[in-house]
């Protein structure tokens, strides 16, 4: 995909996020892990980098891009969700040695997916700041809701 139409597909993606939030800050959990500080981070397989942070606490909002980061970079380099690949590799199906992810360096946390786009491009989608459960669930309904774009075999 050319880098224009990529970065447009990427910022409708970032916008769909963006109407989801209101409705985890009503789910005290959800509210409460981070106050509403969130990050969503993205890395494209040619190695390119899209993401935007939400909330106003910036030691928070560090926080968050941290783990956003460290699940996005690990579902680019195994084009697995997070939680999915650490599974593989304790039930000795993956080599952590092929992706160069050592047990210490597993973020194990729900909340980074494989999408790609109808051409065929990969990207690895992660979140962090709400549960992982919703930060799935966010990634899963915005993806829904952009045309070209679909969830990846994780």
């Amino acid at each position: 995909m050319n880098p224009s139409a990529l970065t447009a597909l990427v910022e409708q993606f970032i916008s769909e996020v963006e109407k989801l939030l209101p409705t985890c800050m009503a789910n005290p959990p959800d509210r409460d892990n981070s106050l509403g500080n969130v990050t969503l981070f993205i890395v494209a397989e040619d190695g390119q980098l899209f993401g935007r942070m939400f909330g106003t606490d910036n030691v928070r909002r560090r926080g968050t891009c941290r783990i956003a980061w460290q699940k996005a970079t690990q579902v680019w380099m195994t084009g697995m969700a997070t939680g999915r690949y650490e599974e593989q590799v304790y039930a000795k199906q993956v080599d952590p040695s092929k992706y160069g992810i050592n047990h210490p360096d597993f973020i194990g946390w729900d909340g980074g997916l494989p999408v790609v786009a109808a051409d065929g491009t990969k990207l690895a989608v992660a979140m962090s700041g709400f549960t992982g459960e919703t930060d799935c669930r966010i990634i899963r309904e915005a993806v829904a809701r952009v045309p070209g774009l679909a969830m990846a075999g994780s």
